[in-house]
Parts: structure tokens; C-alpha cells; sequence
């Protein structure tokens, strides 16, 4: 197959050649029709956004935008765990980052507030979680080199669960909190 493209496409082509070559290698690899189909309609957009002569970069087309993010600031979302506690996540802020997207919020879980993120790839897969206990933040002085933040101390929410409510947490997080945040 034998592509003809205007010189000023190249230029745009080659700005934004990263995450489409990417894809491309992937095609190539297994074929057009064995993409996710994510990666199909963004090859598709790429070539309409192409086409269309629009300047600028083609990563501002598919980051997505934060502006109804704010509107979800203090919504909680809550679900029992097999013990029968409740455990619930308050949604604070986010950060859209390149590569992924960082979810930050509280946790309330046995009567005790944990601080920390949740952690997506761009298409909304989890990556991580990371909660601290409320009582090991503690405030100190950045100017004085004697204090610090005492990490050997503190309690860390997915160490102090077991592996069965650790794992429905993060199904929790998968099904339930990423894609209401996301959507």
C-alpha cells in the first residue's frame, strides 16, 4: 500500500508521531483487524484530524478535557467488602498526566481515614493504588533538614488489608469509581 501525503502533512505527521507509531508497529505486528478498537478510532481520528489541516499538536485532540472534573469534587463512592464493613472513597482532585492519570481522594475504612491516589494507564486501566493512614501525615517544617516524613511508620491501607479485600477494593476501583471519573 503506498500512501501519497503533501509536505506540510509530513511536518504535522512527524510532530505527532509518537503514540501513532506506536500503533502503527502494534498493526503491523498483528494486523489492523486484531487492534483494540481504542487504537482503531484513534488511528481513524488521527487520519480525519490530518486531513482536516488543523495545526498544533495532535495530543491536545485526544487528552481529555478536566473541566467536569471539578463537578465531581466531594462525590463518594461506597461498597461493602466481604467482612461486611463499608468502605467508601471521596474523590478530591485529579492529575491528567501523559501517561496516565492520578485519581486523588480519601478513604474511610474501620472507622479510620486513609489519604492517597489512584493510579490509571490513559485508557483507564488500573495501575496502583496508594493510601496512607490519616494519622501518619504529619505537618513539618521544610526548612528544618532535622524533620522529615517518617515512611519506615507509616500504615499503608493496601498493606494492612488481606488479599481478598485488597482484590475486591481494586474491582471496586476498576468498575465502579475510574469510569464514573473518566466519563
Amino acid at each position: 500500500m503506498k500512501i501519497v501525503i503533501t509536505e506540510s502533512q509530513y511536518r504535522i505527521l512527524m510532530e505527532n508521531i509518537e503514540i501513532i507509531d506506536n500503533i502503527l508497529d502494534k498493526m503491523g505486528k498483528i494486523g489492523y483487524e486484531n487492534l483494540e478498537n481504542d487504537e482503531k478510532n484513534l488511528l481513524n481520528r488521527y487520519s480525519e484530524w490530518l486531513n482536516s489541516g488543523k495545526k498544533g499538536d495532535f495530543m491536545d485532540e485526544i487528552t481529555p478535557k478536566n473541566d467536569d472534573f471539578g463537578a465531581k469534587v466531594g462525590e463518594e463512592y461506597t461498597t461493602n467488602l466481604r467482612d461486611g464493613s463499608e468502605f467508601s472513597f471521596m474523590f478530591d482532585y485529579s492529575d491528567i498526566l501523559e501517561d496516565e492519570n492520578l485519581y486523588h481522594g480519601s478513604v474511610k475504612w474501620h472507622g479510620e481515614e486513609w489519604f492517597g491516589v489512584i493510579v490509571t494507564d490513559k485508557r483507564g486501566d488500573l495501575k496502583e493504588i496508594d493510601f496512607v493512614l490519616d494519622q501518619d501525615l504529619e505537618s513539618y517544617d521544610i526548612d528544618d533538614e532535622f524533620a522529615g516524613y517518617d515512611e519506615e511508620n507509616e500504615k499503608r491501607l493496601q498493606d494492612e488489608m488481606d488479599k481478598k479485600d485488597l482484590a475486591q477494593v481494586k474491582y471496586f476501583f476498576m468498575e465502579e469509581v475510574i469510569p464514573h471519573l473518566m466519563g
